[in-house]
């Protein structure tokens, strides 16, 4: 089975805030969610796991599945709250997307193989198709270079080296999901791994698929 992740960052948000903006967002939509505290057994189908910041970002983990709901989330949460959230999600393994939002502002928004869908779903790839992953306009809002993330922003299909990598110095290779965490380094954003400094866990109901607006 293949990796269906998503995870999100909300920057300059304390974990209450962040906690209580997802429960009325998924609240709105009729779907239940409870806020536990404490540390306790983890569900990999409901919980989303909430992380205590970590530089300016409050990451957290979304239950397995979620990877079609975090666009929808974090477009109407950075619009309604006028936050700055970055979200990623991994389809199957095979590939991720990066979105980033400013208040109702669109900052980037990129697929690692735009032509993934080409042949199965042509709403999806026509979609993809418009995305503008031009990096500038992320860059300068984080007050970066366009040079320290655009190495990141490639088309994987293209990688005729399965070793190659943005920069020295990453985890990952260009050819492995996994490089997202690299470039959210670059932003400025630590993924949870290992999973320290849990600071909540969001129980969301299992009837979220069916409710929640997905991409």
């Amino acid at each position: 089975m293949g990796n269906f992740l998503a995870v999100s960052a909300f920057r300059f948000q304390p974990v209450g805030f962040v906690s209580q903006t997802i429960v009325e967002y998924a609240n709105r939509y009729s779907v239940s969610v409870q806020v536990q505290p404490s540390i306790h057994m983890l569900d990999g189908r409901t919980d989303a796991q909430v992380y205590e910041p970590a530089g300016d970002w409050t990451v957290v983990l979304w239950p397995e599945y979620f990877n079609i709901h975090d666009f929808p989330l974090a477009r109407a949460i950075a619009a309604a709250k006028g936050w700055m959230v970055s979200t990623v999600h991994v389809y199957d393994g095979d590939y991720w997307e990066h979105l980033c939002c400013s208040g109702p502002s669109e900052l980037h928004v990129f697929n690692s193989w735009p032509a993934y869908w080409k042949d199965d779903a042509g709403e999806d790839f026509d979609r993809i198709q418009k995305y503008d992953s031009t990096p500038s306009r992320l860059a300068q809002s984080l007050g970066l270079a366009p040079s320290s993330i655009q190495p990141y922003l490639v088309d994987v299909q293209s990688v005729a080296d399965l070793d190659a990598k943005a920069f020295p110095d990453d985890e990952f290779t260009l050819a492995n999901f996994w490089v997202f965490t690299d470039f959210w380094r670059h932003l400025g954003i630590q993924y949870p791994d290992p999973p320290q400094r849990l600071a909540a866990t969001l129980r969301i109901g299992e009837d979220f698929m069916d409710k929640l607006p997905a991409a």
